[in-house]
């Protein structure tokens, strides 16, 4: 359930290959009627509201925010309350995009907006502070390293190349004659 000083947002994620600007009402304190719209679209936001007013429209890359952030916002009824934010460095130009109660519904979302908006997801540990969910090095995300491939047990069968071959048989192998010159000039011992 929302709160009562804001508008949760009543539009869900864009699932992958829906490329559809979404439409979002949202809470805007400063603005006339408290309202304000928002167009999320992968090459633009648009943020249009009317102040004092004075319509404005703001047009932004989706690349001028800073990611998508988890935010735990309280506990209400002995349950926690989330909200996914877009966060931007002027905090009047982030945007609510959802709030639930339900942490893996909440973290679904979270995933489909980052991958929709092509930003990083990123995490509110501390109040006003969000961090990445990940370590990165640059663009990509830095993990620990995987369990190796190949460990102890693989090393104690056949080599790899050897595992192709068929073993022999021995009714089909070939009777070697003890007389026979191996090389020129030399003669086997019986």
């Amino acid at each position: 359930m929302a709160p009562e000083h804001s508008l949760a947002p009543a539009i869900a994620a864009p699932k992958p290959g829906v490329g559809a600007p979404r439409r979002i009402e949202a809470s805007d304190p400063r603005a006339d009627g408290r309202r304000r719209i928002v167009l999320l679209g992968r090459e633009k936001v648009e943020i249009a509201r009317s102040v004092g007013g004075v319509f404005m429209h703001i047009a932004l890359a989706p690349d001028a925010y800073r990611g998508v952030v988890l935010r735990l916002s309280g506990a209400r009824d002995g349950a926690f309350h989330y909200e996914l934010v877009l966060a931007h460095r002027d905090p009047d130009l982030s945007v609510i995009l959802l709030e639930a109660d339900d942490d893996s519904e909440i973290r679904a979302e979270w995933r489909l907006w980052a991958r929709f908006l092509r930003l990083p997801t990123l995490v509110e540990r501390q109040d006003g502070r969000p961090e990445p969910e990940l370590a990165r090095l640059g663009e990509v995300a830095v993990l620990p390293p995987g369990p190796r491939r190949r460990g102890k047990a693989m090393t104690s069968r056949r080599a790899r190349f050897l595992t192709r071959r068929k073993t022999g048989r021995a009714e089909l192998a070939i009777a070697v004659e003890a007389s026979r010159e191996i090389f020129p000039g030399s003669k086997l011992d019986r």
